[in-house]
């Protein structure tokens, strides 16, 4: 929709070479009610409008990104844990349907489990 725009909307003057915080509606899918004035943003990207105290576990200027080891199907979902086990996964970040990338010999969607043929799964996957 029209609300899911990804931008800030700076409702304030600019003073030069100044940082103000300002308060002011993210244009971030509703995940932050404040952004502040990042000059080196705006520099590199023509955007200077930063959210901060991004919810639903989201990161990035806009709040547009889950944060490392979080997943969602799409950008109006919140972000969920990915929870991939630790000793099963290669690695604890999940694909966008929260599937984890098991180790040899390890299965299922979060690596918690032996394949046929395994056992005891530990810190190198299962022997």
């Amino acid at each position: 929709t029209s609300t899911h725009w990804m931008c800030a909307l700076l409702v304030a003057v600019f003073i030069p070479h100044t940082y103000t915080t300002f308060k002011l509606l993210c244009c971030s899918y509703g995940r932050s009610d404040e952004c502040v004035f990042d000059m080196e943003q705006y520099r590199s990207t023509g955007s200077g409008g930063r959210c901060v105290s991004c919810r639903d576990n989201t990161n990035g200027p806009h709040c547009e990104r889950c944060r490392e080891s979080h997943y969602r199907k799409s950008p109006e979902e919140p972000c969920l844990p990915c929870s991939c086990n630790i000793n099963g996964s290669v690695s604890l970040q999940c694909d966008v349907e929260g599937r984890c990338a098991c180790r040899v010999g390890v299965t299922r969607e979060k690596c918690d489990t032996c394949r046929a043929g395994f056992h005891s799964l530990g810190p190198g996957g299962c022997r």
